[in-house]
C-alpha cells in the first residue's frame, strides 16, 4: 500500500510540474505576443527613454570634461589656491561621475529591454518565466522580474 501511495504522489507531482512548465511556456508565448500594439507602445517608450538617457549621459560627460580642464595645474591659480574652491569643483565632478554611472546602468537596462522586444521575450520574468504584469511594465518598462521574484530578491 505505501508503494502505491508513493507512485500516485510521484505521478501527481509530475503532472503538476508539467502543468507549470506548460503554463510557463504558454505565458511566454502570450507575453511575447500579447499584442503588437502593446509591444510597439513599450518599444516607443523605451526608445524615448534611451534617447533621454543618452543625452543626459553626454551632458554629464561634457561637464566632467570641463571640470577636469579646470583642475589643470596652470588653471588652478584662477581659484587663488583656495582649498574650498578646489574641493567644491572636485565634489561636483565626483557627483557627476556617480550620476553618470547610474545613468549608464539605466541605459543598459533599457537597451536590454529593447533587445528582449526584438527576441520576443519582453514581459517575461527572467527568474520564473511567467509573464510580468502589464501594470508593472507600465510603471517600469525595463523590468526583468515579476513583482514576486523582485520581492524575493530584495529580501
Amino acid at each position: 500500500m505505501p508503494a502505491k501511495a508513493a507512485v500516485k504522489k510521484k505521478t501527481k507531482t509530475a503532472q503538476m510540474s508539467t502543468g507549470r512548465s506548460q503554463a510557463a511556456s504558454k505565458g511566454r508565448r502570450r507575453a511575447a505576443g500579447t499584442s503588437s500594439a502593446d509591444l510597439k507602445k513599450f518599444r516607443d517608450i523605451l526608445l524615448a527613454e534611451q534617447e533621454r538617457l543618452e543625452l543626459e549621459l553626454q551632458e554629464i560627460e561634457s561637464r566632467t570634461a570641463r571640470a577636469g580642464e579646470c583642475e589643470r595645474p596652470n588653471e588652478v591659480s584662477s581659484y587663488d589656491d583656495l582649498p574650498a574652491d578646489l574641493a567644491s569643483v572636485t565634489f561636483e565632478r565626483e557627483k557627476d561621475l556617480a550620476i553618470g554611472e547610474s545613468v549608464e546602468g539605466l541605459l543598459n537596462q533599457v537597451r536590454t529591454a529593447l533587445e528582449k522586444i526584438e527576441r520576443r521575450t519582453y514581459g517575461i520574468c527572467d527568474a520564473c518565466s511567467r509573464p510580468i504584469k502589464k501594470a508593472r511594465l507600465k510603471a517600469l518598462p525595463f523590468a526583468t522580474l515579476c513583482l514576486d521574484c523582485q520581492g524575493r530578491l530584495e529580501r
